[in-house]
């Protein structure tokens, strides 16, 4: 080795430098070791002489010393069994010390008493020998001191420390440190729920803290398992479920609960049908297990069932209102619609058979178990949460439509083409559009120099009608908890307000919730549990038929806001016809539109819980879940005499003089309409129920068995009535003539009851914490199939284990791979439909329609059906999960199967029955497919980690092969069960190109032999549901700041184009009305002969009988008549293959930075936590281009949805 060579006086200073920082880091190591014993010896100083009041007579000095601990809040380390062995003590002290008190009661002992890690060590003193001891000769303890933390250093408390020999036994402090006496070389296990136990062998050796590492485990047993009935240990859960904590739920900016979960569970689709706050999305858990029930999945919140507050069947609200007042049910939240977000402790989402089978009929499509948050020991705790949030109303930016100068050029195209204009369909007397003004040209009411001026005016005007009629929306949440209390009892109370308003004017809700739990250890064995919630919301929205977003993307924009234009000519046809004595155009302006027209609601709800354990002997508890919830809506719809919805019912114009003849022959005279609807619900539920656990062998094995009954009934009064004669500026007052009465006037009072009782058991044997068996059987009696008993129970159940691989002494300790599990289940559900009745129902008919004999007729709503039977669904579920990499890559997979039979569905009858359909049980259907999670911890260190959540799954259905439903078009909707395809499936008409000399639309496979076979005629296009939906979260964080984003992804679905011709109202060759806004496809369409190479969009031009399309569609004979289907060119089009496109796309739906403040700078201000969030929704989505601008999620023009925007959140949390 070469010597330190070059200037003698650098190495000098150097060796010098050495010498002098070995002194001082030696100094320093020296300063820091006295400090920490000055202040370990200052703070057991501290706790020795706390005063104390303390007698005891004759008593054990076990007893003592857990007297002291309960008194003084200490902790003491001793062995038990060496404290047993001394003998009783007396002691009285009046404001002692503690030190003093126990000098005093180890007196007359070889015990020694000292202070560690703020806890009192109770030793025995033996004096040191070199002897040998003999067998008999009790051997001395071990002190254990150590330090446990997680992965990434952070100490870990509460983690249990147990002797397995000496059952000695104690937790760690907040800082993660421990100390125990075990006997020498005795195994010290270490566990904590979430985390890989730990065992280590105590050395008399080793007298240092040692350092212990905690890994976690993968995240399907992190935490108990709640299901709504039980609170199972994790050890023993055997089903595939999905937990969301309380952090992974909150999306700022969401109305409601069910729609911050999108994308979040794997195997759990969520579809938002409207961008509305008030809208419901369709949720559903693998699949659909029934064709006319409640497909959405089943609410429990803390351990009751939560009904729907308007729990009717869309087959029910059918027969009772008509589409006016079914409006308003549809603005009525669902059963979390006014739960609180922030009041969530955890969602649980039930899948399989194993974990769902405990709610025996009501679980077939799945279960979400939401659990609130609450109380904890401790002074009061406040918390407040506020959310703001801003949404950007949409645009014409993206979509495809015509600006006022093109569409003032495809109607002087129009004219060019001599295509003719039919005045009732075009409109008339109007001098707003180039029709109009041109028409007034012909007509020398205006001159040749003020036309082209208005032409002028009107191609420039390009009205802006998303700026009109939506807005740059505000909206807020406010939460504000409490929470603390006793080691026996705490609390939790909170209040919240939400105001939330979409990019739409008049759609918008407001929320009003409160809550409060209270927890009470009664006494050692009772303990008390109640949950009062309540909650009140109102909501507004648009009248039936107002479409905002229809408007926007339908109207012209030659239009200016102020003016009224005539949709059609009055037909003055019919006998009863008011027109014909008076025939003025009625006008439309849909700024007065808004105005005259109202539909709003108004809901109540309250919740009462009470859960009681009792402990009757170890092991042995008996528990009671009772509720009870009453649900109140008030919902009214109407539109008043100055609207044209009211107009057009009356015939003439507001504000014009009628003559008598057409006020007498008039339906509605004077007066608007008004739906009123009124719904409230009473549920309770009792469950009482026997649990037993053990462990065996020393805790190895572990043993559970609950027995149980439970008892509910809802009861449901709905009050639906339709007015005529509405005056809201007169008192809001009704005045109806008497034909209005007669002819329009109606109410129908409808009332159900609902009663169900089920018993039930369930078992779990954990076999050396490798093994895992689990059983549940169920069964359910409900009045719903009335006198006939051959069908009122049904019993369900479940078999089910799990095979925890990485218990196994050969699986290898390494950190390639540290956890596997795989687990597999079999069980049964059932689905009963409270829509359908096995009796005979039949309602008085119509009062406009009188008997021929002058007396009440009777109209049949309902076949009987004495065969109605359960619903029932058989399912299998195989799954694994492993954590690959320390733990940094974790996989979760299930795969599934469910079989459902007996499904209902509706069905042709012959008509010699008096109606053509009825319900019958008899369908099949299959649902097979994969969820799997997948999180990925790329960085993982002390102030920096970056990780990815992947949650997806994948979902195929198929209706069994029988048909019981024949309606040809709606193979064309989606709505036909087809055999062997997927519910959603659909079909389209097969273009084949433009007319080479017509330019109308051609198609295939019409011209083949009739046959009832849709693929005989028509093409398959796909479903309208996804097959596969997914997202995936990165999450990134560098000490208080974090960055995350949510991008969900649907693949697997078809879609229509938006109907190009859906603003024509002569659809049969596809002419708009003057008034109306068209696809710039319009300017592209055929219009000579040899177009047909370059567009695919057809003429536009009258057509003759020769041009109706004939569908050789063959009906069954039951349908009783010989039925030629006829369509047209232009309506065969816009459900053609042509108009089809893929749905695949992906949504950015959330991109959010947050940063926490730290805890030293908030010192002195009161405030023990504060968080800032900012976030994005609805960033942006990439889609098929040829949707051009049309939202792949939701429906467009022609619906009452509006826009998904893009929309901006500001949150605060804060906490004193």
């Amino acid at each position: 080795m070469k010597k330190l060579q070059g200037l003698p006086f650098l190495r000098g200073a150097l060796l010098r430098y050495v010498r002098k920082a070995g002194v001082l880091l030696s100094f320093f190591l020296l300063m820091v070791v006295l400090t920490a014993t000055a202040q370990q010896e200052e703070a057991a100083r501290g706790i020795l002489t706390r005063k104390v009041s303390y007698k005891a007579t004759n008593a054990p000095l076990s007893k003592v010393l857990k007297d002291l601990r309960k008194q003084m809040d200490l902790r003491f380390t001793y062995n038990s069994e060496l404290i047993g062995r001394q003998p009783a003590v007396t002691v009285k002290v009046e404001q002692s010390t503690l030190e003093a008190l126990l000098k005093q009661l180890l007196k007359n002992t070889n015990l020694r008493f000292s202070v560690e890690m703020g806890a009192i060590m109770i030793y025995e003193d033996t004096p040191q020998t070199t002897a040998v001891p003999s067998p008999g000769d009790k051997v001395t303890g071990v002190v254990v001191r150590g330090q446990i933390t997680d992965p990434a250093g952070q100490p870990l408390s509460g983690v249990s420390v147990k002797g397995l020999e000496s059952k000695e036994m104690t937790v760690t402090r907040p800082d993660g440190l421990f100390f125990l006496i075990a006997k020498p070389n005795e195994q010290i296990s270490m566990t904590l729920l979430g985390m890989k136990p730990l065992v280590y062998r105590a050395d008399p050796n080793k007298t240092d803290i040692m350092r212990f590492k905690m890994d976690t485990i993968a995240r399907d047993i992190q935490e108990v398992v709640v299901n709504g009935y039980q609170k199972i240990d994790p050890r023993l859960s055997t089903g595939s479920y999905f937990k969301l904590k309380a952090a992974d739920i909150i999306e700022p900016g969401q109305p409601s609960v069910d729609r911050m979960l999108q994308g979040k569970v794997p195997g759990m689709m969520i579809v938002n049908n409207s961008g509305g706050v008030n809208a419901k999305p369709n949720i559903r858990i693998r699949g659909t297990s029934t064709l006319v029930g409640n497909t959405q999945p089943l609410w429990v919140i803390d351990g009751m069932i939560r009904p729907d507050p308007v729990n009717i069947s869309n087959a029910l609200l059918n027969n009772l209102v008509s589409e006016g007042s079914a409006s308003n049910f549809e603005l009525m939240g669902n059963a979390i619609g006014g739960l609180n977000p922030y009041d969530i402790e955890s969602i649980t989402v039930l899948k399989d058979a194993a974990a769902t089978a405990i709610y025996g009929t009501r679980a077939a499509n799945g279960v979400i178990v939401v659990t609130t948050k609450r109380g904890k020991e401790g002074p009061m705790q406040v918390n407040y949460n506020a959310n703001v949030s801003f949404q950007a109303r949409p645009s014409y930016r993206n979509l495809m439509l015509m600006n006022s100068q093109e569409r003032v050029t495809f109607s002087k195209q129009m004219q060019e083409d001599h295509v003719l204009y039919n005045d009732y369909y075009a409109g008339m007397e109007e001098e707003l559009t180039y029709e109009g003004l041109l028409r007034a040209l012909y007509a020398r009411h205006i001159t040749e120099a003020e036309f082209k001026e208005r032409v002028a005016t009107i191609e420039t005007r390009n009205t802006d009608w998303f700026k009109l009629l939506f807005r740059n929306q505000m909206s807020m949440q406010h939460s504000l908890s409490l929470s603390g209390g006793t080691a026996k009892t705490v609390y939790y109370a909170s209040a919240s307000y939400a105001a939330n308003n979409s990019s739409a004017k008049e759609d918008g809700n407001k929320v009003y919730a409160a809550s409060f739990n209270l927890r009470s250890q009664v006494t050692k064995r009772l303990s008390l549990d109640v949950s009062l919630q309540s909650n009140y919301r109102s909501a507004r929205t648009y009248f039936q038929g107002v479409s905002p977003l229809t408007y926007a993307l339908q109207t012209s924009r030659v239009f200016s806001p102020d003016d009224y234009y005539p949709l059609r000519a009055p037909s003055t046809s019919g006998s009863n016809s008011p027109l014909k004595y008076y025939a003025p155009p009625i006008t439309m302006n849909i700024l007065n539109e808004i105005a005259h027209t109202e539909n709003t609601s108004t809901q109540s709800s309250t919740s009462l819980n009470l859960n009681l354990d009792y402990k009757i002997a170890r092991g042995l508890v008996f528990r009671n879940s009772s509720s009870i919830i009453t649900d109140a809506m008030d919902g009214f719809a109407a539109a008043d005499e100055q609207s044209y919805y009211i107009s057009n019912t009356r015939g003439w114009p507001y504000g014009t003089i009628p003559e008598p003849k057409a006020v007498t022959s008039s339906v509605l005279p004077y007066g608007g309409m008004a739906y009123i609807q009124n719904q409230q619900a009473l549920s309770w539920g009792l469950r009482n129920s026997l649990d037993y656990s053990r462990g065996f062998f020393e805790e190895r094995d572990q043993f559970n068995v609950s027995l149980g009954n439970e008892i509910r009934s809802s009861k449901t009064n709905a009050n639906v009535a339709v007015e005529p004669g509405y005056f809201p500026d007169r008192g809001k007052a009704f005045a109806p003539a008497d034909r209005s009465r007669k002819d329009l006037s109606s109410q129908v009072i409808n009332s159900t009851l609902d009663n169900t009782v089920s018993y039930y058991g369930t078992v779990a044997y954990s076999l050396m914490n490798r093994y895992v068996f689990s059983g549940t059987i169920r069964s359910d009696g409900s009045n719903r199939f009335g006198q006939f008993s051959n069908a009122k129970f049904l019993p369900n159940y479940s078999l089910s284990g799990r095979w925890n691989a990485a218990m196994e002494s050969w699986f290898p300790a390494t950190t390639l791979l540290t956890d596997w599990q795989v687990r597999a289940s079999y069980g049964t559900q059932g689905n009963v439909v409270t829509a359908v009745s096995p009796n005979l129902i039949a309602t008085y008919g119509s009062p406009d329609r009188p008997d021929q004999f002058g007396q009440p007729s009777l109209r049949i709503k309902s076949m009987p059906y004495p065969d109605l039977r359960w619903e029932k669904t058989y399912q299998w579920n195989i799954g694994t999960n492993f954590a690959l990499f320390d733990n940094r890559f974790r996989v979760s997979v299930d795969y599934f199967s469910k079989k459902t039979v007996d499904v209902l569905d509706n069905i042709n009858i012959p008509y010699e029955y008096g109606m053509n359909t009825m319900y019958r049980n008899g369908s099949t259907l299959y649902n097979t497919g994969w969820d799997a999670s997948v999180d990925v911890s790329a960085i993982r260190r002390k102030n920096t980690q970056l990780s990815f959540t992947l949650s997806t799954g994948k979902v195929k259905n198929r209706v069994a092969d029988r048909v019981f439903q024949e309606d040809f078009f709606l193979l064309l909707n989606g709505g036909a069960r087809i055999a062997g395809k997927p519910i959603s499936s659909f079909y389209s008409y097969q273009y084949t190109g433009l007319d080479p000399v017509r330019g109308i639309p051609t198609f295939g496979k019409l011209n083949g032999k009739p046959s009832n076979n849709p693929d005989d005629l028509l093409v398959y296009s796909g479903q309208l549901l996804p097959v596969i939906t997914g997202s995936i979260q990165p999450v990134f964080r560098y000490k208080s700041f974090s960055v995350s984003a949510m991008f969900y992804v649907s693949l697997g679905s078809s879609k229509r184009l938006n109907d190009p011709f859906r603003s024509s109202h002569l659809t049969s060759n596809g002419v708009p009305s003057p008034n109306a806004n068209v696809p710039r496809d319009y300017l592209t369409r055929w219009r000579k002969p040899g177009d047909e190479k370059y567009t695919d969009f057809p003429v536009l031009r009258d057509l003759g009988i020769d041009d109706r399309l004939r569908i050789p569609y063959l009906y069954a004979k039951s349908v009783g008549i010989d039925q030629q289907l006829i369509t047209d060119p232009y309506t065969a089009y816009k459900v053609s293959d042509l108009r089809t496109v893929r749905n695949d796309y992906l949504r950015c739906n959330a991109i959010r930075l947050g940063y926490g403040i730290p805890f030293n700078k908030l010192a002195g201000t009161g405030l023990k936590n504060l968080t800032v969030n900012a976030s994005v929704n609805n960033v942006f989505t990439i889609a098929n281009r040829r949707l051009e601008g049309q939202d792949p999620e939701i429906e467009g023009a022609g619906t009452s949805a509006l826009p998904l925007s893009r929309q901006y959140s500001l949150s605060v949390n804060a906490s004193f």
